[in-house]
């Protein structure tokens, strides 16, 4: 009985073992190999490698020993090595070339290259790479597949077929395929979870998205409690996302062009805002634009001073429409009206109690307010006034708009550390101390145990203090 049970714990073990195995590689010639693929109508996959390459030990140690990278290659393809420097991996090297190690070929049974990898990925790229084989042996090739994407001959079951495989490099252009090839009731269905993955841009997509929003928030639909909440959650607020993240995108790499044809998409939202929010407006407003809204919800203006001042171009719009939007702004938010907010009983509870995290979650709207819009005024200053003459009216308008920005936002002391630093560097160093002075009140007032901050004021406020800029 002993020996028996003995006996199955080893089965047990060799069985465990086996189906743990990585990919399984077949030994044998090249022309074996070959002829095997042809005749079970497979693709091989070869390793081609070097005893002396380290990339190729990596892979060869850390990679194809894992069970799910063996799992799929083993069960899709036959799998083969060949030392690049041997006999025969001379001769297989002349007809298939290798420019460096390790390399990957994917070959039909006609010996045909199907695709083609290069150095040392990991588990999930291989895995990847090798659905993407899969799917181009599936629908007659690599070539014959993407020409029916580009074509757009592609039906929508293998539209969906390349966004389940498709690796991280074709995945954003797939999803955009299958959005594309949508009805639009699919497109605004709260069941498109396609909506979430969208990163690449694509100017025909995103106007049929917005085309779309605009006829379902028309047709009556949106009165219903159930539909507005789906459509608004699950369409709408998705789509003004991804524009925003185009907008950020289009700044940082100084798209002009783009950045126009996304504000043209606000504005067509701008159309319609009163059929979808109460208030009848879908911008924040420009001092209350935050993070998790951004660049979607701010003016024109606000987008394209962000572009001019971020790449330091278009000098002498920058200089007209900056003062403008300060003359706009202060009129739109007046401090008597801001600084009322600081009179919430959140605030005088925030006084006794410190920053907790609860106390936090309330008081958010005031302590963060103008978080980014204020910083953003501070810089924008400062630009205007690299770009001006010295006079003393730019400096008095300088000091006007640094001022202001601090006391829309006097709670949060980068803002203030900031502004205190702009208006020492142009000259008003009582200005600058009286809010460093205020803001390091106000950070003990508000019981802010950030010390690194507190520190920094206190260092400034000396250097004020001492007229070192």
């Amino acid at each position: 009985m002993r020996k028996t049970v003995c006996l199955l714990v080893c089965v047990m073990v060799v069985c465990v073992s086996a189906g743990a195995q990585g990919v399984k590689f077949k030994s044998g010639t090249w022309d074996k190999i070959l002829a095997q693929a042809k005749k079970k109508d497979k693709i091989v996959f070869v390793d081609v490698y070097t005893a002396w390459c380290g990339p190729c030990k990596q892979v060869a140690n850390k990679v194809f020993p894992q069970r799910e990278v063996g799992t799929f290659y083993n069960s899709n393809f036959i799998n083969y090595k060949i030392d690049a420097e041997s006999p025969e991996g001379k001769q297989f090297t002349e007809k298939y070339p290798v420019n460096a190690y390790p390399t990957f070929y994917f070959i039909n049974g006609k010996g045909e290259v199907v695709n083609k990898m290069t150095g040392a990925g990991n588990a999930e790229w291989f895995i990847s790479e090798g659905k993407m084989v899969v799917l181009y042996a599936r629908h007659g090739g690599k070539e014959n597949f993407m020409a029916s994407i580009k074509n757009g001959t592609a039906d929508r079951d293998m539209l969906y077929e390349y966004y389940r495989s498709a690796n991280e490099r074709n995945k954003p252009a797939a999803v955009n395929l299958c959005l594309k090839a949508m009805t639009d009731e699919e497109l605004i269905s709260k069941d498109n979870k396609l909506l979430e993955e969208i990163s690449l841009y694509d100017r025909e997509l995103m106007n049929r998205l917005v085309d779309v929003i605009i006829k379902a928030s028309n047709d009556g639909r949106i009165l219903d409690d159930n539909f507005y909440r789906d459509f608004i959650y699950y369409v709408v607020f998705p789509v003004q996302y991804q524009i925003s993240v185009y907008l950020k995108q289009s700044i940082q790499t100084e798209n002009w062009e783009r950045l126009n044809e996304l504000l043209d998409l606000k504005a067509k939202f701008a159309d319609y805002g009163g059929k979808i929010y109460p208030n009848g407006n879908v911008l924040d407003g420009d001092l209350d634009i935050s993070r998790g809204r951004d660049l979607f919800f701010a003016t024109p203006q606000y987008v394209k001073l962000c572009y001019w001042a971020e790449n330091r171009v278009g000098e002498e719009e920058f200089k007209t429409e900056f003062p403008r939007f300060m003359e706009r702004l202060m009129q739109e938010y007046p401090l008597d009206t801001l600084v009322k907010a600081e009179k919430d009983p959140v605030i005088d509870e925030i006084r006794k109690e410190g920053l907790t995290e609860f106390l936090r979650s309330f008081a958010k709207g005031i302590l963060k307010r103008g978080e980014m819009t204020t910083a953003r005024i501070v810089e924008w200053t400062d630009y205007f006034w690299k770009l001006s003459p010295s006079d003393e009216q730019n400096r008095e308008l300088c000091g006007q708009w640094v001022q202001y920005a601090y006391n829309a936002n006097r709670f949060n002391g980068v803002t203030a550390f900031c502004a205190a630093d702009l208006l020492a560097r142009i000259g008003y160093f009582e200005q600058a101390k009286v809010i460093l002075e205020q803001a390091i009140a106000y950070q003990k007032d508000i019981r802010n145990d950030d010390k690194e901050l507190m520190k920094e004021l206190e260092f400034k406020l000396r250097d004020v203090n001492n007229r070192k800029l």
